[in-house]
């Protein structure tokens, strides 16, 4: 099973943790384990007043929103 980090939005909704490889295209990060999505959270240090709007769900379960969009 993999997982991924969902971001809360301002409307109350979920959107994937994406990241852009060619400067151009966002692709949903996957992780192989739930510890390696909690590792990579933890990362954010910028962002760790954020942390509480973040979740790790499987990568199954869709995003609500697209910010990336």
């Amino acid at each position: 099973m993999r997982y991924k980090i969902q971001l809360s939005t301002s409307t109350g909704g979920w959107s994937d943790l994406r990241a852009s490889y060619d400067g151009e295209n966002y692709e949903t990060c996957l992780f192989p384990t739930r510890n390696a999505a909690l590792a990579a959270r933890e990362e954010f240090g910028e962002l760790s007043e954020f942390l509480e709007t973040t979740r790790i769900v499987t990568a199954e379960t869709p995003e609500t929103e697209n910010i990336y969009a």
